[in-house]
């Protein structure tokens, strides 16, 4: 088949899930969320190894040209998802073209030694080179990105994804969204542990690079509403729920999107090991000044940030907060309490093992569950960083089905 008549299948396909309900009643349940009330949890599941499945029938890429394979392999991806753990998983009733928009780079250049895992996630190890080991090299080095936007390859995609999609879904571009976690990409210059090292050695220099990161982000943030290509319809942020009943949803050919129109989304995710007010000084006091320019703002990842939750209130636009499996959940519940929605994301181990145990998983969410009722607290689970299934996404079929099950237990359908 060609690579078009390939493409306009999987189309078809893909907007019977898009179109049948499913997502729009989802969609509302996410904005429900956001919205502070305690309704059923979503259950959703990302970074899935698709490295593993390689061979499987449904996903084996066919299309010759790289431009066609790729969007193919994003279609596969999703209908397998439905098709297999779907959970509360939801796309847009539209397919959705990126903008063209790139970005110069600050100046630095990450020197790195990596190890690539073996199990078909995308995820690798890193070493960083210390490219930046004082504050003259950094001075010398760093530099203002900018940003342009490409219009003719933009209209060259929305013609290819019409091509695509003509009669099937209507096309439509999708904006950038905004990622503001300095303390995740000075490391790939400084090295994990430099960085550490200066909170307590050489804080003059920690404020340094993370004042001149801020200023950097908010030059791109000031650009990128200049050209009007901010974001104001994501399903996700990164992994979680993003609609809203607040944050209107604007068209880029017809309104001025401004950054109060958008989410902002932040982490520090090194500061796993840093106390609340090391936190605070070195990340909180800065990330303020990004999430401020915006509508609503979403803290954290992978670090347990149960006992930080009283320095999070300085954000007066937080609206969810990540809270790790290596976290203190009910310490965190009571801390939030119906103030933020607690955005929780299970332990991916629970999915590793060739044959599933559905005990632990049971356990976790309701222990969650409890905590959170207790509490008020508004919650989901995002299963995600999954570096394995070993090689079974039925896996991930059951770990679905059983947090389901739990669930309905506090929330019967």
């Amino acid at each position: 088949m060609k690579d078009l008549e390939i493409l306009r299948e999987l189309a078809r396909q893909y907007s019977e899930f898009a179109l049948d309900g499913r997502s729009s009643a989802r969609k509302e349940l996410y904005r429900s969320l956001n919205s502070l009330k305690t309704v059923r949890p979503p259950v959703l599941v990302f970074e899935v190894p698709w490295g593993e499945y390689s061979g499987n029938p449904e996903l084996e890429p066919r299309c010759i040209s790289p431009e066609c394979r790729a969007l193919e392999t994003n279609l596969r991806r999703a209908i397998f998802q439905f098709r297999h753990f779907e959970g509360d998983f939801a796309v847009h009733d539209y397919y959705r073209c990126p903008v063209a928009v790139s970005n110069s780079g600050n100046g630095l250049v990450c020197e790195e030694d990596t190890a690539s895992a073996s199990t078909g996630t995308d995820i690798s190890a890193h070493r960083y080179h210390d490219i930046i080991p004082d504050p003259e090299t950094f001075l010398s080095k760093i530099r203002t990105p900018v940003v342009t936007h490409d219009l003719a390859e933009t209209e060259r995609r929305l013609c290819f994804a019409d091509d695509v999609f003509s009669g099937i879904l209507p096309v439509k571009k999708a904006g950038v969204g905004l990622y503001l976690a300095s303390w995740d990409q000075i490391p790939r210059f400084h090295g994990v542990e430099n960085c550490l090292m200066d909170l307590y050695d050489d804080p003059e220099y920690a404020h340094l690079m993370i004042s001149r990161f801020t200023d950097n982000h908010i030059a791109v943030m000031r650009q990128y509403e200049e050209l009007n290509v901010l974001d104001t319809d994501p399903l996700y942020l990164h992994c979680t729920p993003a609609a809203t009943h607040e944050l209107p949803v604007l068209d880029m050919d017809r309104d001025r999107i401004t950054l109060k129109n958008v989410w902002a989304r932040g982490m520090a995710q090194i500061f796993a090991v840093v106390s609340p007010e090391m936190h605070e000084e070195f990340d909180l006091q800065y990330t303020q000044k990004l999430f401020d320019l915006c509508g609503l703002s979403y803290y954290g990842c992978c670090e347990p940030l149960h006992a930080k939750i009283d320095k999070l209130r300085r954000f007066k636009n937080l609206r969810r907060i990540s809270i790790t499996a290596w976290a203190d959940v009910d310490a965190a519940a009571e801390r939030i309490g119906g103030d933020y929605v607690l955005s929780y994301k299970p332990n991916p181990a629970f999915v590793a093992q060739s044959s599933f145990d559905p005990e632990p998983v049971r356990a976790e969410i309701s222990h969650v569950l409890a905590a959170c009722s207790k509490n008020g607290t508004p919650c989901e689970f995002v299963l995600k960083d999954i570096s394995t299934t070993s090689g079974n996404y039925e896996n991930l079929t059951q770990w679905v089905a059983t947090a389901n099950s739990v669930i309905d237990g506090f929330f019967p359908r």
